[in-house]
């Protein structure tokens, strides 16, 4: 679903070594274990945050492909930035102004934050580029902005509600959130029921596909999630404004409170301020996701992302594509199925 690659699955020393043994005669059994050293390898260096460097190394310095990097840069954004995000902001709000708190604790809170949402914004446009790579420079920053926007909201206006809310109000709200975004998938059936309770655990802050796949694609098509992310805001909104008066209250945190409140506000204004814009030059170049790219910007194909994919023949019949290639029409004939 947003694996681009299966990574650098050549031989390491140590693999190279076990391929001369397995010519040797060693068989199955060897192979075996060669392949388990190079995935015990490749699970040491993710969780120690090597392998994202490795792959970057062999992605600019030696030419491959980037397939795999692609892939752990957006896990990386999608399970480790968001969630991280969230978390600092919610400790910045309850602790960090604190005066039991160390004197940088917010300065530091805040460079992880900022470091996080620009980290998604960037992973997910970087997705975006990926799977429509004819889009647009201008396109592609516009997406990280609104990106970053989006998961500020989120994480900013969750902060706040599970502050006034501590201990089990975050809880709630994820655990809720994440049984609609269960049922949505399930209702939407763009994917495995079974895989969708794997698929709903990034949907909790951000909605993670991009914007040019077909809503028909999508685990919960953007309208949809939006609907549900706009009718959260205004409830979580309600208790904020219903409890500013214990935010008045509190002298110490009271400048994180108010500058959290102000950036929640400011990111979700810019955010649906943006949406609209970017959605509309997203349909332009709209796509399926079984394919990596049916065209580009300009409409010089016959048919658009969306027509194409709904295009077929009769069984009995061959199929034809036409393809503006410098200039010149090419034309092939696809066999019949």
């Amino acid at each position: 679903y947003i694996s681009f690659g299966s990574g650098a699955a050549g031989p390491t020393s140590a693999g190279s070594s076990n391929s001369n043994l397995c010519s040797s005669g060693a068989g199955d059994e060897c192979e075996g274990r060669r392949l388990a050293d190079i995935t015990m390898s490749m699970r040491f260096m993710g969780f120690t945050q090597i392998q994202i460097f490795s792959e970057a190394y062999r992605c600019i310095v030696q030419g491959e492909e980037t397939d795999y990097f692609h892939t752990l840069r957006l896990l990386e954004a999608l399970l480790e930035s968001a969630p991280n995000a969230l978390v600092h902001l919610y400790a910045m709000v309850l602790w960090a102004g604190k005066a039991t708190a160390p004197s940088y604790a917010v300065s530091l809170l805040r460079a992880s934050v900022l470091s996080s949402i620009l980290s998604v914004g960037i992973g997910l446009a970087m997705w975006e580029q990926k799977v429509q790579f004819r889009a647009s420079c201008g396109y592609v920053v516009s997406v990280s902005i609104l990106r970053c926007f989006e998961v500020a909201s989120r994480t900013l206006t969750l902060a706040l509600f599970a502050g006034l809310t501590h201990p089990y109000g975050l809880i709630w709200v994820l655990v809720v959130d994440y049984v609609v975004m269960v049922l949505m998938i399930a209702k939407h059936r763009s994917v495995d029921f079974s895989y969708g309770f794997f698929v709903a655990i990034p949907l909790l802050l951000v909605s993670l596909e991009p914007f040019v796949w077909r809503r028909q694609d999508h685990a919960v098509p953007k309208d949809s999630y939006f609907a549900v992310r706009v009718i959260e805001s205004i409830l979580m909104w309600a208790v904020i404004t219903k409890e500013q008066g214990r935010i008045d209250s509190q002298m110490e945190t009271y400048p994180i409170w108010i500058g959290s409140e102000f950036l929640a506000l400011m990111s979700t204004l810019g955010l649906y301020c943006f949406l609209p814009f970017v959605w509309k030059a997203a349909r332009r170049q709209e796509l399926s996701r079984e394919v990596e790219d049916w065209g580009d910007e300009t409409g010089d194909d016959e048919y658009s992302g969306s027509d194409r994919s709904d295009h077929s023949g009769g069984p009995e019949e061959g199929r034809s594509l036409m393809k503006n290639v410098d200039g010149c029409n090419v034309s092939a004939e696809l066999p019949a199925e």
